[in-house]
């Protein structure tokens, strides 16, 4: 009796601390997105607004501004996860939160030049304002509700079931992070099923690595019942058909794949995209190009651009062109190769311009050429490619595709991410691409680009990313 009283006040001391968590959100949301219509009612009436009589210029033009402004504000933050109070340190909530409120100050103070039609009658100083008061504000609630939220946050206690020692990969990146997980076992999945639940019961979440299907079958079905939250690895052909739809065969349902996940005009108008931001991209950012090309020529004296063999649609070779981050001999009498975490070939100039990607610019140059599009999976070098297609020849179907500049596994991937896991990911974007999606990962690659984590090199001991 006294076991079952125990665990009855612990579950509902849990639930109560869940219903808290709850509440933090809520608070920190509304916090936000009130936040967003108060400055951006402001800064319109500060530009706009001072010198309009009432009749004209009234009370609902400033909420009508207030509202536009909040749901493209929240529209970002929900993108960038800037609303998960809890699950990000302080710097990386800030970071989303004013990336979002940039974002969104940016296309007011455009709209504010279509209601003048004179950048010189906006005064930038009070939307240069306006941004440092958003920063300190949602700094501070940030501060707080963070600590608020971890006071009632517990890591969540995790079950691993693997099939394939691969798994020791994702335990490592567990123990990154304890404050989010904490792992109660891991167990192979010849462990009894009755050890299984018995653990399970004590856990929120399992995940199961290449589990087999028998034991797969009943632990979904197991979680189902008890509430826990389950997670499953994802094999090649779970990705090549996820692209799916329900359909009936007389009364026998069946998931059909569909081969053309596409729409017709995708091809066409994705193109003309290209076209259009690649021109842009060119113009905008001349300066940068310049800049950098100068300061590349004159630490070494060499060349500015580096050319190389990478792979596109169908396999395609074809010349991609960078910056050159590298010694000119960089891979003299060593061959193709992946950069490491202390890479000794890389110049000064490189790493700089290497951590903020300006060396993968002048690949707006490919994508004018039509050689490469902005979305799609990172070309790799023919030779690596082989290398890896020896292990995995499945990794020639990120080849389906036009290569990008950015993508999928670019967002959510690093540049030591294995060529599995990068596969993985590329054919996530392939199954599910669209112009929609291509308009998400182009947004959300600017928030990536700040992530130190994103361009983590190989080990110093590798060629390729495949682990040893």
């Amino acid at each position: 009796m006294n076991l079952e009283r125990n665990e009855t006040n612990t579950l509902n001391k849990q639930e109560k601390k869940e219903a808290g968590k709850r509440f933090v959100k809520i608070v920190y949301t509304g916090i936000s997105v009130t936040l967003a219509f108060i400055s951006a009612a402001a800064l319109w009436y500060y530009n706009v607004g001072v010198g309009w009589d009432e009749g004209y210029f009234g009370y609902r033009t400033l909420f009508a501004v207030g509202v536009m402004f909040s749901v493209l504000y929240y529209i970002f933050a929900r993108m960038y996860h800037a609303l998960k109070i809890g699950l990000y340190r302080l710097w990386e909530l800030t970071f989303s939160q004013m990336l979002s409120y940039s974002i969104a100050d940016i296309v007011l103070y455009t709209a504010a030049f279509f209601w003048f039609h004179d950048f010189t009658r906006i005064k930038f100083e009070l939307f240069f304002i306006g941004f440092l008061l958003q920063f300190f504000c949602i700094t501070a609630v940030i501060f707080v509700l963070n600590r608020v939220y971890a006071a009632l946050d517990e890591p969540r206690r995790m079950l691993i079931i693997y099939g394939s020692p691969d798994y020791k990969l994702l335990v490592e990146k567990m123990e990154e992070m304890p404050y989010r997980y904490r792992i109660v076992k891991c167990l192979p999945e010849t462990a009894k099923l009755s050890e299984i639940y018995r653990i399970l019961d004590s856990c929120k979440d399992v995940y199961l690595y290449n589990v087999k299907d028998e034991l797969k079958n009943k632990l979904i079905v197991f979680c189902d019942m008890h509430g826990k939250d389950i997670h499953l690895s994802m094999e090649l052909t779970d990705l090549l058909t996820l692209n799916h739809e329900i359909s009936h065969t007389f009364d026998t349902p069946y998931l059909r794949n569909r081969k053309s996940p596409v729409k017709w005009y995708y091809p066409g108008i994705k193109r003309l995209f290209d076209i259009l931001l690649s021109l842009i991209g060119l113009v905008v950012l001349s300066p940068i190009f310049l800049i950098t090309a100068l300061c590349i020529h004159f630490t070494d004296g060499g060349p500015v651009f580096y050319r190389q063999k990478r792979l596109t649609t169908g396999g395609r070779v074809f010349d991609i062109l960078k910056f050159r981050s590298m010694r000119v001999d960089a891979e003299a009498g060593q061959g193709a190769r992946l950069s490491s975490e202390h890479d000794d070939r890389i110049t000064p100039v490189g790493q700089v311009i290497r951590k903020c990607r300006i060396d993968e610019l002048p690949q707006l140059c490919n994508i004018l050429k039509g050689d490469m599009s902005i979305v799609g999976p990172r070309p790799e070098r023919p030779e690596i490619a082989s290398l890896y297609e020896e292990e995995l020849p499945e990794f020639r179907l990120r080849l389906k595709v036009k290569a990008g500049l950015t993508g999928y596994a670019q967002v959510y991937g690093r540049y030591n991410t294995t060529p599995q896991d990068k596969l993985k990911l590329d054919l996530i974007y392939i199954a599910q691409r669209s112009l929609l999606f291509d308009i998400k990962l182009i947004f959300y690659t600017v928030k990536i680009i700040f992530i130190p984590e994103s361009t983590q090199g190989i080990a110093d001991d590798q060629t390729t990313a495949l682990k040893k």
